[in-house]
C-alpha cells in the first residue's frame, strides 16, 4: 500500500490589527509562529511544513527552520481574504493526502492533540476533524434589517448549563482535512456529517487575537507548566 502524505500549512499574514506584528512577537522565548513550527516537527507527521506569509521576517524563519516558505499574494493578505482561499491557492498546485491546518496563533496546542486529530482524519468516514472546546454559548446574531436579533436557543424554555453538555465552539488550533476533498468542497469543512470534532481544554484553547488574548496565553501557559512539572 502507497505511503500516504501530509502537509502541515501555517499561515502568518503581516497584518493584524488587534495585534501589529503577533506571529513574530516572542511569546515566552521565541516567536509565536515558532510554536507551531517547533510542535509540527515534533509530530513527525508531515511530510513537508508549509509557512505561507507575506512578511520577510516570517519567511526567513520558515528558511531558518528548513521548511517551505511561500510568499503569499498581495490580494491574499488582507482583511477580506479567507483562509480558504488562501489554502486553495497553494494546495491546488500541491499534491498530498491529508493536510493539517496550524493556526499561529494557538501557541498552547500540544503535540498529542495533531497525532490524535491525525488518527481520525485517516478513517474513511471522516472527511474533516476539527479541534473544539466545550462552550456555554447562548448567543445572538445581529439583524441589520430591523427585524431583531436571532437567538440560538430556545427563549421560552432557557436552558441550564447542564442541559448544554455537547455545545462546542471550534478554539483555531488544528484542522486535519482530506486534500482531495478541500478541492471539491473548496472549504475546509466539507460534508459537515463527515466531520469529526475533537475536543481540547480550555487552556489549550486559547487563540490569541488581541493585547489581552496574549495576557490570557501567558497566564495559561504558567498554569500548564506548572501542572506539568507536578506529574
Amino acid at each position: 500500500m502507497d505511503k500516504k502524505t501530509a502537509i502541515a500549512f501555517i499561515p502568518a499574514r503581516k497584518g493584524s490589527k488587534g495585534l501589529p506584528g503577533k506571529n513574530k512577537k516572542l511569546f515566552h522565548g521565541k516567536p509565536l509562529i515558532q510554536w507551531s513550527i517547533d510542535q509540527a516537527k515534533e509530530s513527525k507527521l508531515f511530510d513537508a511544513i508549509v509557512v505561507s506569509s507575506d512578511d520577510d521576517d516570517i519567511l526567513q524563519i520558515a528558511q531558518d527552520n528548513n521548511i517551505l516558505p511561500v510568499e503569499r499574494h498581495e490580494e491574499l493578505a488582507t482583511d477580506d481574504a479567507t483562509i480558504d482561499e488562501v489554502l486553495y491557492d497553494f494546495l491546488a498546485r500541491t499534491k498530498c493526502d491529508y493536510v493539517c491546518l496550524l493556526n499561529p496563533t494557538s501557541p498552547l496546542r500540544a503535540v498529542k492533540d495533531i497525532k490524535e486529530m491525525y488518527k481520525y482524519i485517516k478513517l474513511k468516514k471522516y472527511e474533516t476533524v476539527v479541534s473544539v472546546k466545550w462552550s456555554d454559548f447562548m448567543g445572538w446574531v445581529g439583524q441589520p434589517n430591523n427585524l431583531g436579533p436571532v437567538c440560538s436557543y430556545n427563549t421560552e424554555k432557557r436552558p441550564n448549563r447542564q442541559s448544554r453538555p455537547d455545545f462546542y465552539l471550534e478554539n483555531g488550533a488544528i484542522y486535519w482535512f482530506k486534500h482531495e476533498l478541500f478541492l471539491v468542497y473548496g472549504n475546509i469543512i466539507g460534508n459537515f456529517r463527515k466531520t469529526k470534532l475533537y475536543e481540547m481544554p480550555p487552556e489549550r484553547s486559547l487563540e490569541i487575537d488581541n493585547e489581552f488574548d496574549w495576557y490570557m496565553a501567558e497566564r495559561a501557559y504558567e498554569y500548564l507548566s506548572m501542572e506539568k512539572s507536578n506529574t
